[in-house]
């Protein structure tokens, strides 16, 4: 079985790559820290698998396998995670399986059987694999809509006014406090713009600095800055260029094909 691991976490990465050179019958082909060095991997490497985290920063591990989905060679998918409130059920009815953090020895192997024996039975019958994939591409689908918040509420002269998520053109942080500017106006709230990332990871957001989460479906106009950095233009907002940091670039233009 030929591999790539990926994880934003280092030490997470080693982990992964320490029990599965123990337990033996796995190539490591390469590692990844996000989903643009991953999509990199794969194409390189055509790995048979991939060991997946699914909270990761800038495209998190689901919105990957979408991209995965469009690739010529497409490895299957381990989902390593910490949570299981939706893959659990989910992926032991599948051939394709899920390690829930902190890895156990013994379920990475029994993980390691099914795939190996998925992979065998593929060979033989071509159809097993597309319907698989397909029920794959389904969960994932559903996943990622029932990821998706339906308000954001702020509080403004003593009252709560939800936000449509669409409807927000950015967050950034000022003085230590949480600014949400929408369609209809600015607002403060208590919640962290690390919180607000993942709340609104559903949607079609991006971390494109530090201090900024962006709403890529309002981006009007990009413009090159210094140091292979960039400023972007969202529509409703003339008063503010929001900057892409360089350690965000590559994997802006990726998403943006640029």
């Amino acid at each position: 079985m030929r591999c790539v691991v990926v994880d934003d976490e280092m030490p997470a990465r080693d982990e992964i790559i320490y029990l599965l050179e123990e337990i033996g019958g796995v190539k490591i082909l390469g590692e990844a820290s996000n989903s643009v060095e991953a999509l990199a991997a794969i194409k390189k490497y055509e790995p048979d698998v991939i060991f997946l985290d699914i909270n990761m920063s800038g495209m998190d591990g689901f919105e990957l396998v979408y991209e995965i989905m469009k690739l010529y060679h497409r490895p299957y998918i381990v989902f390593v995670t910490a949570y299981d409130q939706y893959a659990i059920k989910a992926f032991e009815v599948n051939a394709i399986d899920y390690i829930l953090k902190p890895i156990d020895k013994k379920r990475l192997e029994k993980t390691i059987k099914r795939i190996n024996n998925f992979l065998i039975s593929n060979e033989a019958n071509k159809d097993a694999g597309i319907e698989a994939k397909n029920k794959i591409n389904k969960f994932l689908r559903d996943f990622k809509d029932s990821k998706k918040v339906k308000k954001i509420c702020v509080y403004k002269n003593g009252k709560y006014i939800p936000l449509n998520p669409e409807d927000i053109l950015f967050v950034t942080t000022v003085d230590r406090n949480t600014i949400i500017r929408s369609k209809i106006g600015e607002f403060c709230t208590n919640l962290t713009l690390s919180e607000l990332e993942e709340k609104l990871s559903g949607y079609n957001f991006f971390r494109s600095h530090r201090s900024y989460l962006i709403n890529l479906d309002e981006v009007k106009e990009i413009y090159n800055w210094f140091n292979g950095t960039f400023q972007v233009v969202l529509n409703h907002v003339d008063d503010v260029k929001v900057s892409v940091s360089r350690n965000k670039a590559s994997e802006f233009k990726e998403i943006m094909n640029i």
